[in-house]
């Protein structure tokens, strides 16, 4: 069964598993999102999966957004098997509910739900972990993801569990939450560290940041992945407010995706 995987990912976490599933899953392909918002026709296998970081308990606002403006009209007749899977540290609260619901949308159901527990990297609210503690996120992550893709293998039917007043908050917060996600860009400063390499510029999964004289500037699209902060090789981003949490390169994820030239 060929199976197509559509992937969000900023630090690299959602990416490592995505690719990490697609080796262990038969005829697997992974596809970065944003790579699509252009795209006329969607090529779709007999099984689908998404694989996205939550933030601030929903999934990113180009995860949705990708579900439903450009998934809709696709045709998805053939589609056996759907399932979706959220990286985060702690719950995922309401983004499966929120994800399931975006499908359900464009006429698709939901056939396996499933997480898995990664380093959190949003440091305006949370501490970045020391290698010791990665290093035994990626063992335990390793392991779950051989369950899942053995789980996916075997067609389970596995619903998301119901988070307290999910179909109230995604209805009324999601997008609000988006919203001021999407603004949060208004928040990221650039030191005299920073060498105008234009990295920030060629990974910003939303497009969000323009070189001008050499440094970057944030308009008001921002995904607040934090891709820009975490991936600059001089570590030449921060913020205008204090943050809890260092940078997490990720290296060890091997997410080196550019979608600018």
């Amino acid at each position: 069964m060929k199976t197509t995987i559509f992937c969000f990912s900023g630090s690299g976490n959602s990416y490592w598993v995505a690719e990490t599933l697609a080796k262990q899953l038969s005829d697997t392909t992974v596809v970065m999102i944003p790579t699509l918002l252009e795209a006329r026709g969607i090529e779709l296998g007999e099984r689908v999966g998404f694989v996205y970081p939550v933030y601030k308990g929903f999934p990113p606002n180009l995860v949705t957004y990708f579900v439903e403006e450009l998934l809709a009209g696709q045709d998805t007749e053939h589609v056996e098997y759907l399932f979706q899977i959220s990286t985060c540290y702690l719950s995922p609260f309401w983004a499966q509910y929120a994800m399931e619901s975006s499908l359900f949308k464009v006429g698709m159901g939901v056939s396996y739900t499933n997480r898995v527990k990664m380093a959190d990297t949003f440091v305006p609210l949370f501490k970045t972990p020391d290698s010791d503690r990665i290093d035994r996120l990626y063992s335990e992550a390793e392991k779950k993801i051989a369950t899942i893709a053995g789980e996916i293998e075997e067609g389970a039917i596995k619903i998301a569990r119901s988070a307290p007043f999910a179909k109230i908050a995604t209805r009324y917060m999601m997008k609000p939450v988006q919203r001021a996600m999407m603004d949060s860009a208004e928040g990221f400063a650039v030191t005299d560290a920073c060498t105008g390499c234009g990295l920030c510029y060629r990974i910003c999964p939303s497009e969000n940041i323009e070189m001008r004289d050499g440094k970057p500037t944030w308009d008001r699209l921002c995904s607040s992945c934090l891709a820009c902060y975490h991936r600059c090789p001089e570590q030449a981003i921060t913020f205008t407010r204090r943050i809890r949490g260092g940078h997490y390169p990720n290296s060890r994820s091997g997410y080196t995706m550019e979608y600018r030239t």
